[in-house]
């Protein structure tokens, strides 16, 4: 059971401070989550009691509460409070496995909703690569603790074509491809970026416009080099983060490619681009 904590020691909200009151509040109640006061799980004080300890409007505490909900650290649950977030989801890019399966290894199961399935979107859709033939397009919507956090879009062969709304909803990407299509993924190209999103993401992330999100391409490939899914996931950067460990030195300098990339009329995406690949040996 969750136990509401407020923590005893509060420094003073700066009045004569250029930094809105709200903002200094949220960094004041991000300080209590980093330090520990306030631990995974926690409940927040109630509107009443930060707005009677700290002597602000409600309109400040609301926006105080929806930029944290933003930066991922906390949840509110209707007819119930604010609550600190768990920790931070990671994705460990040292083996091969799906979005889906990077979090039920950590324990969680993901709340997901099919936004799109389409048989034919792939055949003239501007985000798709140019020379892959992928026409089934599907999108997902992925949630954790009623928050949204991820949108998975994934393009598949024709012979997806005939997969259907439920297992769409049902499957996950890598099981649609050695499932339904009965192939096997032996490699995949992934690059991870920053950028902005189109605006239906954004709005599906219940982020603000124009606010950055992480993307990551996955590439997956046959063992005769057949293209067999392209994945693009748009991620609340605050709420995930991508791991691996590599043998020996990194050289980080050397590493950094520059790659061409058109951006799209809604996107002001950044030139830089990391790349990984591996195998599954």
């Amino acid at each position: 059971m969750s136990k509401v904590v407020q923590p005893s020691e509060d420094p003073m909200l700066q009045r004569s401070s250029e930094v809105p009151l709200y903002e200094q509040l949220a960094s004041l109640i991000a300080e209590w989550i980093a330090s520990g006061a306030l631990a995974p799980g926690d409940r927040l004080p109630t509107e009443a009691e930060l707005m009677r300890e700290h002597g602000v409007g409600r309109i400040t505490v609301r926006q105080a509460v929806a930029r944290l909900v933003r930066n991922g650290q906390v949840v509110t649950r209707r007819g119930k409070g604010s609550f600190v977030t768990a920790s931070m989801r990671r994705h460990d890019l040292g083996s091969l496995h799906g979005f889906h399966d990077a979090l039920r290894a950590q324990g969680l199961e993901p709340q997901t909703r099919l936004l799109e399935f389409s048989t034919s979107a792939g055949r003239s859709d501007k985000w798709l690569p140019e020379g892959l033939d992928l026409p089934v397009r599907l999108t997902r919507l992925y949630s954790l603790e009623e928050q949204p956090f991820a949108v998975v879009q994934a393009w598949l062969p024709a012979a997806a074509a005939g997969l259907g709304e439920e297992r769409a909803a049902n499957l996950t990407t890598y099981e649609i491809v050695e499932q339904f299509l009965g192939e096997r993924v032996s490699v995949a190209d992934v690059a991870i970026r920053c950028e902005t999103p189109p605006t239906r993401v954004s709005r599906w992330l219940r982020m603000p416009p124009r606010g950055p999100v992480l993307v990551m391409e996955r590439r997956s490939l046959s063992n005769a080099r057949r293209v067999l899914e392209f994945l693009r996931i748009h991620i609340v950067p605050e709420r995930y983060e991508f791991c691996i460990r590599l043998p020996g030195p990194i050289g980080i300098a050397r590493s950094i490619q520059r790659t061409l990339r058109e951006p799209h009329p809604e996107q002001m995406g950044l030139a830089n681009r990391m790349k990984s690949s591996w195998s599954n040996l």
